[in-house]
């Protein structure tokens, strides 16, 4: 594998943290969240240069899969559904860069059904997390309406064209998701889901 210097870097300047982070004997809850919005732009930096890489490779078996290649978006009968490999971030992390890649994969994912809900669109949200006890009020899921109206999906996500529910359940594999329905379809789509 050729690695871009970009790359390389880095993964050498988040090896340097990490080693900060595990060598020090007291953190501080502020050193602590400053390391973790570090990681995570870090994070967002590297799944960016494995995207090129892949671009630039031609051999599908020499390219690197990642939890981006997860997204997905089918029709099931009326309805679209999007796959999100990951549970949604906290509303603490609003504009983090986890919020900003969720945002563009669920765009990514989702672009080829653009225009599919010109008149009106009810989004059921199913957020799945490992832990037994959490509250769904504290999840973030801003961008999937946002990564919807980006790929032209939806065409607006104001009070007249777009509502959304969001229901929360325990799974050992955190996950998303996400099923968008015509608002005229509601009472069709609801009986189905609740089935």
């Amino acid at each position: 594998m050729v690695i871009r210097e970009e790359f390389l870097e880095e993964l050498i300047e988040l090896e340097k943290e990490i080693d900060k982070v595990v060598n020090c004997n007291s953190l501080t809850e502020i050193q602590v969240e400053n390391f973790l919005k570090e990681f995570e732009k870090r994070r967002f930096k590297i799944l960016n240069e494995i995207k090129k890489y892949n671009e630039i490779i031609e051999d599908a078996d020499d390219k690197i899969s990642f939890i981006d290649d997860e997204y997905k978006a089918e029709v099931v009968g009326t309805s679209l559904k999007l796959y999100i490999p990951e549970t949604m971030p906290k509303y603490k992390n609003t504009k983090t860069h986890t919020y900003k890649r969720i945002l563009l994969n669920v765009a990514e994912a989702s672009k080829e059904f653009k225009g599919m809900f010109e008149e009106g669109a009810f989004i059921f949200i199913k957020v799945f997390d490992n832990q037994k006890n959490w509250d769904i009020d504290n999840k973030n899921i801003k961008p999937i309406p946002d990564g919807l109206l980006l790929s032209g999906v939806i065409v607006d996500d104001d009070i007249k064209n777009m509502f959304y529910c969001v229901k929360g359940e325990f799974s050992e594999i955190p996950h998303t998701e996400v099923y968008i329905s015509s608002s005229k379809d509601i009472a069709n789509f609801l009986e189905k889901v609740f089935v």
